[in-house]
């Protein structure tokens, strides 16, 4: 019993020393709807709600869930492990699932339930609470499953409610005990190979944490350079759009002022005279100021 309260205390540690994108994960995983604008206080409160709910809730009716879902999980299964299959269960249909693994579906969903609620009640509940997006993909699996079963022949495809029926999956055969390990090995023996074992098992654990926190780092540098990319995009697009904008507003400006222009040019030479006709003009009325006797002289010069 002290093992497992101090096994408990260390992972509330672990799990307190989490980053926010990884504690997101894990609380995803445990069927809580979470995202990074909580904090980190208030992510960790909900993931040690979670924690507390599935300490209360019995295992025999998470088991019925799993059945009811046909999750394959083995018997021996955590509560941790359990909660992490029933947190992908999207099924409605809830005539096969008994009174217990249906109020402890309602409590997994967030649904608060009253112990002397009546069953049409919850899954009445349950049903209001499903999102519009998650029922719309529901029905829409639910239309093509009947379709393919259709195409395919009745005798290959069990009816509906005939199903085999559900069966766990096998459990490890574990590792032979320290004695059977002597009695084989000998002393020096069996103490290294189990020694051995231990470390390898430490080690490859170990390793599969560091790869799953590189992944989520790794998909998380994605996300963000894609981010950053729509960003850079968008920016250069509306850079592109504000120059063109710009360059018609110019040039219709310039359209404009060269209308303009010609337009006073044209205004400017139908009020001015010209020069030529006022030349002539001054030369016929100094003709005609001319004494009569100069005129004709001057005509008989020019007949000359």
């Amino acid at each position: 019993m002290e093992r497992v309260k101090s096994e408990d205390v260390k992972k509330t540690l672990a799990i307190s020393e989490l980053p926010i994108d990884e504690l997101i994960d894990y609380g995803k995983q445990l069927g809580l709807e979470l995202n990074a604008k909580m904090g980190h206080g208030e992510l960790l409160r909900r993931v040690r709600e979670r924690q507390e709910l599935l300490i209360e809730l019995d295992k025999d009716a998470l088991l019925d869930i799993v059945v009811w879902a046909r999750r394959p999980v083995r018997q021996s299964a955590s509560k941790e492990q359990l909660a992490k299959e029933i947190a992908a269960v999207k099924k409605m249909d809830f005539a096969q699932l008994s009174d217990r693994g249906l109020r402890a579906l309602a409590r997994l969903r967030g649904i608060p339930v009253d112990r002397m609620a009546p069953r049409a009640e919850i899954e009445k509940a349950m049903r209001l609470s499903e999102p519009l997006w998650d029922m719309v993909r529901r029905k829409r699996r639910e239309m093509l499953g009947s379709l393919i079963s259709k195409m395919i022949d009745s005798e290959t495809c069990p009816q509906e409610g005939e199903g085999e029926e559900y069966k766990f999956l096998p459990e490890d055969k574990g590792v032979p005990s320290l004695r059977e390990q002597i009695a084989e090995e000998g002393v020096v023996g069996g103490i290294a190979r189990r020694i051995r074992g231990a470390a390898d098992d430490y080690v490859r654990e170990k390793l599969d944490e560091i790869e799953l926190r590189i992944d989520r780092k790794l998909d998380e540098i994605d996300r963000r350079l894609a981010e950053w990319r729509d960003r850079e995009i968008a920016n250069r697009l509306k850079i592109i759009k504000i120059t063109l904008v710009a360059s018609v507003i110019v040039a219709l400006l310039s359209l404009g002022y060269d209308l303009l222009m010609k337009s006073r040019s044209q205004e400017r030479g139908a009020l001015e005279p010209d020069p030529g006709a006022g030349t002539a003009i001054t030369w016929v009325a100094d003709r005609a100021a001319e004494p009569p006797d100069q005129n004709r002289m001057r005509e008989t010069c020019t007949n000359t």
